[in-house]
């Protein structure tokens, strides 16, 4: 197991996975990677290997206070664990090294973002704002079970052209803000209005009162609470606001209750299963995003049927275990503590394992190009578990109960998609 020996004590409370790397806007499209696992015979060849691996992620270590030997001691033991995993002839999927192995647990405390917001008492809303819309819930429910069994078996979106780009999140706990733009331009593409979505104002201007996922910014926050931030105040696009840096901005605006719209109405928001749709007038209707919805949690139907039927969601993700993945369908989640904010772009079958298709925010030499398929079980509303560590991994300020979290690696738990209309 990985988790027990690298990622013990690894959430706290800024839970998002981070990838040290170049920004979320500004790359250019790395070509295609090839995967390979280094093989180690004798204490040269980890020698070898180590200063291969520092070459190839730019590892810059001080060499004066130790943290050589340190890094190369952590790398040999992320090298052993990788190949004894790889030698199980049985197994779905292969981990690989890459730019996590050098890491120690301190550091990766820091890599987190995400945390969902758990029931809030709030205040009503009045028709002007965040009600529901297209029917509501009831008449969106009907549709889903009339429709399910018409869902193509295989779905995948990312041959889109804007989810050909990966983003990496680099040293930041922005896995939110990276997942919401993802989510935000992959849905202006399929509508027609194909634009863009800076990530770093999303980072420097979404408010997070309640810390709902941290203290915002790179120390985390929600999808919810961007998608409500984009559809009533708007968003630039990176060639506007300035591109990612991976680090807190400031804002040139801030909301109050004195404003419109009001800081309540960005952030009084439910974990229930609703439609949030835009104000009169707001700017998010400029570019066709008249609101967002939030899926029913734990459950499987909902999900599929907006994947297939509308376009990519963004979800929630217990990601401890994913950090070696390289290849195949994994199949490796130990916990259900959900600390990663990911774009689910589609699902598919692969020798006979269902999976569902993930694009996460570490950079394409990542994974499979960026992604990671994870398996997706015959009953995944009955696959479920505690989260017994809220506040570790997703938790609002002062809310510690434990939550049931279905789906492999807790995918149905949090699902949130952006409601757009052609121009």
């Amino acid at each position: 197991m990985f988790t027990t020996i690298l990622y013990a004590g690894l959430i706290g409370r800024a839970a998002c996975l981070q990838k040290l790397g170049s920004s979320a806007e500004s790359d250019p499209l790395p070509a295609a990677h090839s995967h390979s696992t280094i093989r180690v015979a004798d204490p040269e060849d980890l020698s070898r290997s180590f200063t291969q691996f520092q070459s190839k992620h730019g590892k810059n270590y001080n060499e004066e206070s130790g943290e050589v030997s340190r890094r190369q001691e952590l790398f040999n033991q992320r090298q052993q664990e990788v190949e004894q995993h790889n030698l199980n002839p049985n197994r779905r999927w292969t981990a690989g090294m890459n730019a996590f192995s050098d890491r120690t647990p301190e550091e990766m405390a820091a890599f987190r973002g995400y945390r969902h917001m758990f029931t809030r008492k709030h205040k009503k809303q009045n028709d002007d704002e965040n009600t529901d819309h297209i029917g509501g819930l009831d008449t969106y429910q009907t549709q889903i079970n009339d429709d399910l069994a018409t869902i193509p078996e295989e779905k995948d979106w990312s041959t889109w052209s804007s989810l050909l780009y990966i983003r990496d999140q680099g040293a930041c706990g922005s896995c939110w803000a990276v997942s919401a733009t993802t989510i935000l331009a992959a849905h202006s593409e399929i509508h027609g209005t194909n634009r863009t979505f800076s990530t770093q104002q999303v980072v420097d201007c979404v408010p997070n009162p309640n810390v709902c996922g941290g203290s915002g910014g790179c120390g985390g926050a929600t999808v919810e609470l961007a998608f409500q931030y984009v559809m009533d105040v708007g968003l630039q696009d990176p060639a506007g606001y300035g591109g990612y840096t991976a680090r807190d901005g400031q804002c040139s605006w801030t909301p109050t209750e004195s404003t419109t719209p009001s800081l309540s109405s960005l952030t009084e928001l439910g974990s229930e299963a609703k439609i949030y749709a835009a104000r009169q007038q707001a700017p998010g209707l400029d570019f066709g995003m008249t609101g967002w919805q939030k899926l029913d949690s734990n459950k499987e139907q909902p999900l599929l049927m907006a994947l297939a039927n509308q376009g990519p969601v963004a979800i929630a993700l217990a990601a401890n275990d994913i950090m070696m993945y390289e290849s195949g369908v994994f199949d490796g989640c130990s916990d259900w503590v959900l600390n990663h904010a990911v774009s689910l772009v589609g699902y598919g079958k692969d020798q006979g394992d269902n999976y569902w298709l993930v694009q996460n925010s570490w950079g394409q030499s990542w994974g499979e190009g960026g992604r990671i398929r994870i398996i997706r079980s015959n009953d995944e509303d009955g696959n479920c578990g505690m989260d017994s560590d809220p506040q570790a991994g997703l938790a609002c300020k002062g809310e510690t109960e434990p939550v049931k979290v279905c789906g492999t690696c807790g995918i149905l738990y949090d699902s949130v998609i952006p409601l757009f209309s052609k121009l």
